[in-house]
């Protein structure tokens, strides 16, 4: 699949496709009459748009509508961070630039697993009415056109009212764009102690870089022992930790290495690029650089998010 292929599909959605009411008689003509922009060879023959039905569960969220989105699967050839930062490349240039990009986390949209390398998604959005969203899925990645406001109200209700293990992780950063006006984002969750730290934090550090290389963008944020800033976590191509010690005993052995800024001496950790971080084993290793620290719980750190200009970045699944 070209890069021409992914902007053509992209464009017929965002520019030309009139769901309707979503129901199957107004999204016939989409479903059945547009199959030649898509008839790119596979083996597992075209690629047309799929009409997705709404499941018992999604009702209170989908009211009366009879699908909630038409979706166009897509293949990631390669390397997955690559083949999506592919796509991700041809859709802004074809309809300009995201609204939203950021992770779905281990849980993707209406509770669909996501996939083991991570859930990367790039999000265009008209107020009240649909969203186009490119996002990674078990078989590769799609684009959705979507209404806006089942799938919103499923966020919101699924971080306010769910068990810690099914709530949406991952990280957004919502640009303040026009088209954005009016969207909540919940924010992350803390958790209370050390020990339920390494699961949550281990799962949004696992994908990170994988993530952050496929939507071609930097996340980064900075944790903070009262007034003194104690760790970076930084993310692009690759993940890596920065440290400001003043009880830790760091070592060679322990991958973290020497840097000397002036009268500033830090450390630096290179955690690994996609595919390569161990997630967990990472958490609970931060959790004792922290705890050596004397940080007496996660509820004493405070945190600065950096991301984008022109942008709010809330990152969901850190944890702190």
């Amino acid at each position: 699949m070209t890069k021409d292929d992914t902007a053509g599909i992209a464009t017929w959605l965002w520019r030309e496709v009139d769901p309707g009411d979503w129901s199957g008689e107004a999204l016939r003509p989409a479903a059945e009459g547009h199959g030649r922009l898509v008839q790119v060879a596979e083996e597992r023959g075209p690629l047309v748009p799929v009409p997705v039905p709404v499941a018992e569960h999604e009702r209170r969220y989908a009211g009366d509508r009879e699908y909630r989105g038409l979706t166009v699967p897509l293949s990631l050839e390669g390397a997955p961070t690559t083949a999506f930062r592919r796509h991700a490349e041809a859709v802004e240039a074809a309809i300009g630039p995201a609204d939203s990009v950021g992770s779905h986390g281990p849980t993707g949209p209406w509770y669909d697993p996501s996939p083991e390398w991570g859930a990367p998604f790039l999000r265009w959005r008209r107020p009240g009415a649909e969203s186009l969203e490119l996002r990674a899925t078990a078989t590769g990645a799609e684009l959705s056109l979507q209404p806006t406001e089942p799938y919103e109200e499923w966020r919101r209700a699924t971080f306010e009212w769910s068990e810690p293990s099914q709530s949406p992780g991952g990280f957004v950063i919502e640009y303040l764009t026009p088209a954005n006006e009016g969207l909540s984002t919940p924010g992350g969750r803390r958790v209370p102690r050390w020990a339920a730290l390494p699961p949550p934090l281990g799962a949004f550090l696992r994908t990170l870089p994988a993530e952050t290389g496929a939507i071609g963008r930097k996340v980064s944020v900075t944790l903070f022992a009262g007034t003194r800033s104690v760790l970076a976590i930084r993310s692009a191509e690759r993940l890596t930790v920065e440290g400001w010690f003043k009880h830790f005993s760091s070592g060679a052995e322990q991958g973290w290495s020497q840097r000397v800024e002036r009268t500033v001496r830090s450390w630096t950790l290179d955690a690994g690029g996609p595919g390569e971080v161990d997630g967990e084993r990472l958490a609970r290793h931060l959790a004792d650089v922290l705890k050596a620290e004397k940080v007496s719980s996660p509820a004493r750190l405070s945190k600065h998010v950096h991301g984008p200009e022109g942008a709010h970045t809330v990152l969901l699944g850190l944890g702190f």
